[in-house]
């Protein structure tokens, strides 16, 4: 039996806010929650890393994975745990697989660690419980996502936290193999302390955004996330948040897989949000902004840009170009939780309560 309906309403953005704090933590912590896989790794050595999980734990994994092979000087994958069971068949005894799932139960993810124990992979859980969860079992190190209980419907935090903990697993090894000097280690540190310090001020100005353009999203009927590079894992889990939380048919795009025919779909009945980080895309996503102007009044932008824009997030993100995944996704965290609300939505209590006893999903 459940305890949904005693779950706060604002717990979603509960846990936005706590979101700094589990940040700082996983920094400050970071030599003692990693310790095991580094200690492993230098060990073995391994030639290759591949994450598997499922929804947010998935688009952890795919926003970190770039920082993760440049930092171990390895191919690092990252895949839904079916797609990477079903279509993956050449394996060796120097892969290591990550299966990631905050609540440790996702029955996806420990298929996919059990198909890699049975073809000599060395085998890692990361999840809320640890050494605790049912994904343990799978797994010869268990480690902890370090996030802390999260009840809301939609999580949050646990996107946030995934993202750090594997950039710390990278960081640490790469520093315990000599594959980053020092000055590059602490200078990551740096820049990744710097971000968690602006985080309160991130929130604090989507929630001042959202504001502004209340009565426009509560119109909203089809909603189309589109961004870039180290944004793309942010569009993929905006879009699963926001369509969790108000529960009808949102859509994430790649800037340039937007620009191959979803554009044909826009009308005035669409509200598009874009990410728009300092890259070298970012001067044609605002240029895509302009021209699908004439198509739709209801766009917003979200980045560092020298507008005078009532729709548009216009402030002053640390905007690294490896993290900002960190920053970005708050506000469609912050959209998902407040529309959903003015909705009259309850994104805690499921639709369906017991939907994953049913589909045997977990």
């Amino acid at each position: 039996m459940d305890n949904y309906d005693t779950i706060s309403e604002n717990a979603m953005l509960e846990y936005i806010h706590e979101t700094p704090t589990v940040l700082k933590n996983i920094l400050d912590n970071r030599k003692e929650y990693t310790k095991e896989f580094v200690d492993d790794f230098v060990e073995n050595k391994y030639s290759k890393v591949i994450i598997i999980g499922s929804g947010t734990s998935y688009h952890g994994g795919l926003s970190s994975r770039a920082f993760m092979e440049r930092t171990l000087k390895v191919t690092v994958d990252a895949n839904y745990p079916l797609l990477y069971k079903n279509f993956t068949s050449v394996f060796n005894e120097k892969t290591v697989v990550i299966g990631i799932s905050q609540g440790g139960e996702s029955k996806s993810t420990i298929q996919g660690l059990e198909y890699s124990k049975d073809h000599g992979c060395k085998t890692v859980s990361l999840t809320e419980a640890g050494k605790d969860s049912k994904l343990a079992a799978y797994s010869d190190i268990a480690l902890c996502l370090a996030c802390g209980t999260e009840v809301a419907g939609p999580k949050t935090k646990g996107y946030q936290a995934t993202m750090m903990m594997l950039v710390v697993m990278a960081l640490e090894t790469g520093l315990a193999l000599n594959t980053i000097t020092l000055d590059e280690y602490n200078k990551v540190l740096a820049r990744l302390y710097k971000i968690v310090e602006n985080l309160d001020h991130v929130i604090n100005e989507s929630i001042n955004w959202y504001n502004r353009n209340r009565e426009d999203f509560l119109t909203a009927k089809r909603i189309l996330l589109v961004g870039y590079k180290n944004n793309f894992g942010n569009i993929l889990e905006g879009r699963l948040k926001i369509e969790e939380a108000v529960r009808y048919g949102i859509e994430g795009y790649e800037l340039e897989e937007f620009m191959h025919g979803i554009y044909h779909s826009i009308d005035e009945g669409v509200h598009l949000v874009y990410l728009a980080q300092d890259d070298e895309f970012k001067e044609r996503s605002v240029k895509l902004k302009n021209f699908m102007g004439d198509y739709s009044s209801h766009q917003f932008m979200i980045g560092d840009l020298g507008v005078n824009s009532s729709k548009d997030m216009d402030f002053k993100f640390v905007n690294d170009k490896e993290f900002c995944a960190f920053e970005y996704i708050i506000p469609l965290q912050c959209l998902a939780f407040f529309l959903s609300k003015d909705l009259g939505i309850n994104a805690n209590i499921p639709k369906i309560r017991n939907f994953h006893y049913l589909l045997g999903s977990k």
